[in-house]
């Protein structure tokens, strides 16, 4: 099974897990707006949650899947078996041991990464109470995480990806029901993401038994195998720890300005999509495919994976930056604008979503580079280039911050994404990783001419037609589905002129 192909499944299931996510954010915005309760539902949720892109996007799969891959390819499945159940077992201690020593010291804590909230007790006090409840939810994270990465491995990618269902149904029950019963939201929101996260992994453990894979969880901990996961982890867990560190100082900035927050959360809840769909994807599924060929010797073969990856990254993410950059303020009042959430928090949240759709290709590019290190073995480039992130986003920041409010630390991001993809690449070609061809110029160029071609159309139809659609009843939304599909039909029109991106090409992606 090919990058793409295998991306295109990951994806699919994305998408139908996200329309869930959007559903329950929707529903969030109605009932807590962007107000004091609504911060400190995200504040509380984003601990956990950033745990999960450590783990599950970032350090676990990009240290268990290469030494995993390595051992089924050579055919040392008792090996493959033992392997896993250690691991299994080793984050299971470690988290439970983790959670523990943050529940005692919560509200410390939550002091250092929110100090915003020390100037009210009483939302404090709720915080501290709200993150107890939520926090536990990070050893479900960390055994969930290896479960999908092992199915990820033997190229098994439906389940990983549309866990985020259960939970967002779970969710959303949670919401539904406190509305109807009248009992607290915060309570109740909390408690429906510790019983998503147990059901989530019941259905994984269900689907490696179904999938006869087999899981060795009692033999000797300290291997040869687990000593090579440790190293390439401990890395890699600083690497995507820093990358998230640069989310939380974005927090602790936004934290003194009231409702800052809750702005970048639904900005990011947005441009998350076409990142999940497109980069995260494509890094999960690039991996134990240029792992394989990596022990195959086959570098000619790594180079064009690594570059047909990107130039799909380019082709789906350029035009979706375009589009969110232009209607930032229709998808925003669409998605979220009712009950508590009105028009003034449309616009906040449009200007700090237009900011971070600058970012979105680099972000992407972030996603399929930073792989490749990984199944080379040699993590350290990485940890090196997220700590000049952090370094840069934080001084940007607080810069920005000061002058500009809460949009500054969007801009921020972007701005030290880009400069991050850049030493990227630098480091991919000194260790002779990856290298473009002159073959990815063509396609690119054309990628940004049919982009500048589909800005000026979805400008002009929405300055000169939004209100004709508007002035009726679910007209935006009308209007806004009409904008996505005829700018879609318009740019694989203009796309299909060059023949790596015509139909039959991509067909014969796919039937690989």
């Amino acid at each position: 099974m090919n990058v793409i192909r295998s991306s295109f499944i990951y994806s699919f299931f994305t998408s139908v897990s996200r329309v869930f996510g959007f559903l329950r954010d929707i529903l969030i915005a109605n009932f807590l707006g962007t107000g004091i309760f609504a911060d400190i539902f995200f504040v509380a949720f984003r601990f956990p949650n950033t745990f999960r892109r450590i783990f599950s996007e970032g350090a676990v799969n990009s240290a268990f899947v290469p030494v995993y891959s390595k051992l089924i390819s050579e055919k040392f499945l008792d090996e493959a078996k033992k392997f896993a159940g250690n691991i299994i077992v080793i984050f299971s201690a470690i988290t439970i041991i983790i959670v523990i020593i943050i529940e005692i010291f919560m509200p410390t804590f939550i002091l250092l990464l929110a100090p915003g909230f020390a100037f009210n007790q009483e939302k404090l006090d709720e915080l501290i109470n709200t993150s107890r409840i939520i926090f536990p939810f990070l050893i479900i994270i960390s055994i969930g995480s290896i479960y999908s990465s092992i199915l990820n491995a033997n190229n098994k990618f439906a389940l990983s990806a549309s866990l985020p269902i259960i939970l967002n149904l779970f969710m959303i029950l949670g919401i539904l029901y406190s509305y109807i019963s009248g009992n607290n939201f915060l309570l109740i929101l909390s408690w429906s993401v510790i019983l998503g996260g147990i059901v989530q992994i019941i259905c994984l453990i269900a689907s490696i038994k179904n999938s006869k894979i087999k899981i060795t969880y009692f033999s000797p901990l300290i291997t040869r195998n687990t000593k090579r996961f440790l190293s390439l982890f401990s890395t890699s867990f600083f690497s995507s720890g820093l990358l998230q560190i640069n989310i939380f100082i974005g927090t602790i900035i936004a934290s003194y300005e009231t409702g800052a927050i809750s702005y970048l959360y639904y900005a990011d809840r947005i441009y998350q999509l076409p990142l999940a769909l497109i980069g995260i994807a494509l890094g999960i599924a690039l991996l134990p495919s240029i792992s394989k060929k990596i022990q195959k010797s086959a570098k000619t073969e790594v180079y064009s994976t690594i570059e047909e990856t990107t130039k799909f990254a380019i082709l789906l993410s350029l035009p979706a930056a375009v589009g969110i950059f232009i209607l930032s303020e229709l998808i925003v009042s669409i998605l979220f604008e009712r009950g508590e959430f009105n028009s003034g928090s449309t616009v906040l949240t449009a200007q700090a979503l237009k900011f971070y759709s600058l970012g979105l290709v680099a972000f992407i590019f972030m996603k399929i580079f930073t792989p490749v290190f990984f199944a080379y073995e040699n993590v350290k480039p990485t940890l090196y280039i997220t700590f000049f992130n952090l370094v840069l986003n934080t001084v940007l920041s607080i810069i920005l911050f000061t002058y500009m409010g809460f949009v500054g630390i969007a801009i921020a991001t972007s701005i030290s994404a880009w400069i991050s993809v850049v030493v990227l690449y630098y480091y991919l070609q000194k260790n002779h990783y990856f290298i473009f061809s002159k073959k990815i110029l063509k396609p690119t160029i054309l990628v940004l001419l049919a982009s500048f071609v589909l800005g000026i159309y979805i400008y002009f139809f929405r300055n000169y037609f939004g209100e004709i659609f508007i002035s009726f009843y679910i007209g935006e939304t009308i209007f806004l589905l009409f904008l996505v599909f005829s700018s879609m039909l318009l740019y694989v029109f203009v796309i299909s002129f060059y023949k790596p991106f015509s139909y039959t090409e991509i067909k014969k992606v796919f039937k690989k």
